[in-house]
């Protein structure tokens, strides 16, 4: 006698309004799917009992559970979460998706209110630690480096105990930002001379990173009056965006190319590099950088003596900022317009523009826009015969330019003062600060050696 074949027995469930409601949503699930009963069962299930769970007859085992949902791309908590819990997830899913879309120079304010709506209903670890990431990035584009680094402090924390090493590696390289912000650029280029040489020998090493942290080690040398280390690591970083294919990687190697040869003295190789990137401005739709590149125009062209098209340049970088954003670039531009206004003698006109941008610089916090209309003004009352409230205005942004390192911008402060004493007739107070300049922007060539 053959033997009988058992048969698997599904009891059926009390019908209940939860095995109803698990039902329904794996019948929408399925067919938005566009699978039969049979095709969402196979090879285990078969199509009687996907049309009995569908019917809410009976209660699955939650192993069954995660196979329907792996085969419908859903978490199985989709099964057991009512629609107004999966709506509000769905929600909160696109507001982390929108808000890390948003972190990008002209829109890191946005950005930044709605990374901190979420932080406020946040709860789970992992994602105030990327939370704060996102907040203190966005704070870097708004060159807020204290509030950066207060919130990837809490990122590293929180990050501590995670295996993720791409987070790690953001957390820091942010981190390295926000202290160059601060002018702590010994502190900046120790951690991202470190984590080039993580990326270098890790296999496959990220080149995209690679590329960021030599171009962000130019910038720094910049900052530090180093241009012609400066230029080497814009260099390496530019090999590097060709070979990937980064238009906005592109742009600010341009840009911190044409920085570092107009600091050496070359303007038509620096004015060739900007026209390179505001190319790739106009490419990307770059807005905000795009109004960055003709600033830097409009500063080449005044010195040149060019000042139509310092005109031309800055008016149009000061309409794209007034329009677009941020709104505390427009601080900078303003100081670039101030003093073609003084390369054309129209004092009472740099006065002006230069106490706006001050006003505007206080506002929205930029510090070194500050400084920059310091500057302007202490050369209007300089003008004017007004000596001691000049003076008194150069040092406050010397004092400014001191505090964040600001090499290059320190320099040429320093030599106003000591041109403006020399006019007084107090030379030793003049060769005092002729040294101290000669101090703050003497440079060195070559890469940070690495001997790790």
């Amino acid at each position: 006698m053959p033997a009988r074949t058992r048969s698997r027995q599904h009891s059926p469930a009390p019908i209940s309004e939860s095995l109803l409601r698990l039902g329904d949503r794996l019948r929408k699930a399925r067919t938005e799917a566009g699978l039969s009963q049979s095709q969402l069962g196979a090879p285990h299930f078969t199509r009687a009992y996907i049309s009995a769970l569908e019917l809410g007859k009976i209660r699955p085992a939650m192993t069954s559970l995660e196979f329907l949902a792996g085969r419908l791309g859903k978490p199985s908590s989709y099964f057991l979460e009512d629609e107004e819990q999966e709506r509000k997830r769905s929600e909160h899913r696109l507001d982390l998706e929108t808000a890390a879309a948003l972190l990008a120079r002209p829109t890191a304010g946005e950005a930044l209110s709605r990374i901190e709506e979420l932080l406020g209903s946040a709860t789970e670890p992992s994602e105030i630690c990327r939370l704060n990431l996102m907040a203190g990035t966005a704070q870097n584009f708004l060159f807020r480096g204290p509030e950066a680094l207060k919130a990837l402090t809490i990122a590293d924390r929180l990050a501590s105990a995670s295996k993720d090493a791409a987070l790690k590696r953001a957390i820091r390289h942010q981190t390295a930002i926000a202290l160059r912000l601060m002018g702590e650029h010994a502190r900046a280029r120790d951690i991202l001379t470190e984590l080039l040489t993580e990326v270098e020998r890790s296999d496959p090493h990220n080149r995209l990173l690679q590329m960021k942290l030599f171009r962000d080690l130019g910038a720094i040398s910049w900052d530090l009056g180093e241009y012609e280390r400066a230029s080497a690591y814009f260099h390496a970083a530019l090999e590097w965006a060709k070979d990937i294919g980064d238009v906005a990687g592109l742009i600010a190697i341009y840009n911190g190319l044409g920085y570092a040869q107009r600091s050496l003295g070359d303007f038509e190789g620096a004015t060739a590099y900007l026209q390179k990137a505001l190319g790739a401005t106009q490419v990307a739709n770059d807005l905000a950088t795009q109004a960055m590149v003709h600033n830097a125009l409009a500063a080449i062209a005044a010195e040149r003596g060019h000042l139509e098209t310092a005109y031309r340049h800055v008016d149009r970088a000061i309409e794209i900022a007034r329009v677009n954003g941020p709104e505390s670039y427009v601080a900078h531009y303003m100081n670039t317009k101030a003093e073609c206004a003084l390369t054309a003698n129209a004092v009472d006109d740099a006065g002006r523009l230069a106490t706006e941008a001050l006003e505007l610089a206080e506002r929205t916090d930029n510090t070194r826009a500050g400084a920059a209309a310091r500057v302007v003004l202490g050369e209007v009352a300089l003008r004017a015969g007004s000596d001691a409230l000049g003076t008194r205005r150069l040092e406050e942004a010397a004092a400014i330019y001191r505090r964040l390192g600001a090499k290059q911008e320190l320099g040429e402060v320093l030599i106003r003062l000591s041109d403006a004493a020399r006019k007084r007739g107090q030379l030793d107070v003049s060769q005092t600060y002729a040294e101290e300049a000669y101090r703050a922007t003497r440079t060195e060539s070559g890469l940070v050696r690495r001997t790790r």
